[in-house]
């Protein structure tokens, strides 16, 4: 009878409780550019501060025919408010995504935001960047998870980044929250 108590009180204690969330380790390099797109700007986020997309706009981000989307989710794991509003805004393109941004030409580091806001779809996006594709797929996550992919280096010497970002599925969305752009110390 003792046992069954205390283990009915063990389990209220801690079968009850939500996971916590496992934090990625933060990225601490030169912060370049920093894009929330279809949402605000002035937020920070790992300690950076973003700018919005048409701020991005303003410096060279050129985007042709995206969706833009924003959603009202509780991202899992949890994440403060300003990820949060940062996750909830996207921008959305069928099968293919192709973001470009005028920058000086340099060895940077970039990382992407994606949080699957689409009950069941668990998209899987190739990474193309300045036409090197990466390996390892972004997305394929369960709904409302939501993760930070990167680093991913990137070599740029013509003056213009070219990202495109591939669903397996052409049926599907290409789609990304956020984009961090850094050079590494």
């Amino acid at each position: 009878m003792k046992s069954t108590v205390l283990l009915l009180t063990l389990f209220s204690l801690f079968g009850c409780t939500s996971p916590t969330a496992t934090p990625q380790p933060p990225v601490q390099d030169t912060l370049i550019r920093a894009t929330n797109f279809n949402g605000k700007g002035g937020i920070e986020i790992e300690g950076y501060r973003w700018t919005s997309q048409n701020d991005a706009k303003g410096n060279g981000l050129m985007l042709r025919d995206v969706e833009n989307r924003s959603t009202n989710l509780r991202p899992k794991p949890a994440v403060d408010e300003d990820t949060q509003a940062m996750l909830n805004s996207s921008i959305a393109q069928a099968g293919t995504l192709t973001i470009n941004q005028v920058m000086y030409g340099a060895q940077y580091e970039m990382y992407f935001w994606f949080m699957e806001n689409q009950r069941g779809a668990q998209r899987s996006m190739s990474v193309e960047i300045e036409e090197e594709r990466f390996d390892d797929p972004i997305g394929n996550l369960p709904y409302k998870h939501w993760s930070r992919f990167g680093p991913y280096p990137v070599d740029l010497s013509d003056g213009e980044l070219n990202i495109v970002l591939t669903t397996a599925d052409p049926k599907q969305n290409a789609e990304i929250m956020g984009m961090l752009l850094v050079k590494p110390e």
